[in-house]
């Protein structure tokens, strides 16, 4: 006889599965709220980038139809789209430079693939600039056009010397502490909550008196004066990161290094540079962000022919703001992001760790 063989049930989810088969409403909840915070974010840029084709004379006043009429009135066409495609070439040329090297000596040389994009990048830069007058050339509106200039350039010189200052600074105070920590701390935190209006007084008011003396008369440049006041904020933020960076690391590496006979220049280059590089290009790209849009002392120690995009709209809303005005910070915006995409890339194709970007920044 051959016994019944009795069907099997399917087993009952335990209360541990029903739970999770269960919606979470906390990561519901924490969705929902993600969502609305990138809404709160964007739309204002989506609506500036809407209100920049505005067929209208208006920025803020929607006419209910496009047009790219200020695209036009802002940038002459032929000689933008010239500057995009020389920019465009250079660039495929030079990325294309690491394989053909390949090619030729059959093999890969690190060093041209890791240069090979940042040296396009600077060539295509430096010969449109020269091509068209500092990039003058594209703007029909020059006004507007010198003001998107002059901030990219100030953010860019102001970056430098924040990044340099901040970088030995932050150095400095975690690796050589003394009684002058707490002095330089407390200095540094008053920059950082002194109100800004203050710091445009004051700095108006040293640049005149310090340009009056003899050999220092370039301080009267209102470009220079946007460089230093742009980063005196900005290099007490990157002190502050560098510092962070370097405070919870072990020196043991450093001390190593001078034990084995290697002098203060190069166990810097080759130890402290690979821990704090990432700080600096952390620091670096907030001091742009923060110079780029800075408003207050740039309007306060900016001279005519310096002014920059902010000051330039500040100025703008005493009358009718142009859709012009929204193309320019759309512009901006993408250019911005496109650097930071840049430097992403760099970052990523100069190796997985802070010491091989450091060897890439240092050429070791």
């Amino acid at each position: 006889m051959t016994a019944a063989i009795a069907p099997t049930s399917a087993p009952s989810s335990t209360p541990v599965q029903r739970l999770k088969q269960r919606p979470d409403p906390i990561r519901i909840a924490m969705a929902v709220w993600t969502t609305l915070v990138l809404l709160f974010m964007f739309i204002p840029i989506a609506l500036v980038v809407l209100h920049s084709f505005n067929k209208g004379g208006s920025f803020s006043i929607w006419s209910n139809a496009t047009s790219t009429k200020w695209w036009g009135e802002l940038f002459f066409a032929d000689e933008t789209w010239s500057l995009v495609v020389r920019f465009v070439v250079i660039m495929v040329l030079f990325l294309g430079v690491p394989k053909l090297v390949k090619r030729v000596n059959g093999g890969i040389n690190r060093h041209v693939e890791r240069w090979a994009g940042v040296t396009g990048f600077v060539v295509a830069l430096v010969l449109n600039w020269i091509l068209t007058n500092g990039y003058r050339d594209i703007f029909r509106n020059a006004g507007l056009g010198d003001a998107m200039r002059n901030s990219f350039i100030a953010a860019f010189g102001a970056t430098l010397i924040a990044v340099l200052i901040g970088g030995l600074a932050g150095v400095g105070l975690a690796r050589r502490p003394g009684w002058w920590t707490g002095p330089f701390m407390a200095v540094l935190f008053l920059i950082l909550v002194t109100p800004e209006i203050m710091d445009g007084i004051a700095l108006l008011g040293w640049f005149v008196r310090i340009g009056q003396l003899p050999g220092l008369g370039f301080f009267d440049e209102g470009m220079v004066r946007l460089w230093v006041g742009q980063s005196l904020y900005s290099s007490a933020v990157v002190t502050l990161i560098v510092r962070a960076r370097l405070a919870g690391l072990d020196d043991a590496l450093e001390e190593a290094a001078a034990d084995l006979g290697a002098t203060p220049s190069r166990a810097f280059r080759q130890i402290t540079l690979p821990l704090i590089s990432s700080a600096l290009v952390a620091g670096g790209l907030l001091s742009f962000t923060l110079c780029l849009d800075n408003t207050i002392i740039s309007s306060l120690v900016s001279t005519a022919g310096s002014s920059t995009y902010p000051v330039f709209v500040l100025g703008a809303i005493k009358s009718t703001i142009k859709p012009s005005v929204g193309v320019a910070a759309v512009v901006l915006f993408a250019m911005t992001i496109a650097a930071l995409a840049f430097v992403a890339v760099v970052l990523r194709r100069s190796g997985d760790s802070s010491s091989q970007i450091a060897a890439t920044m240092t050429g070791s």
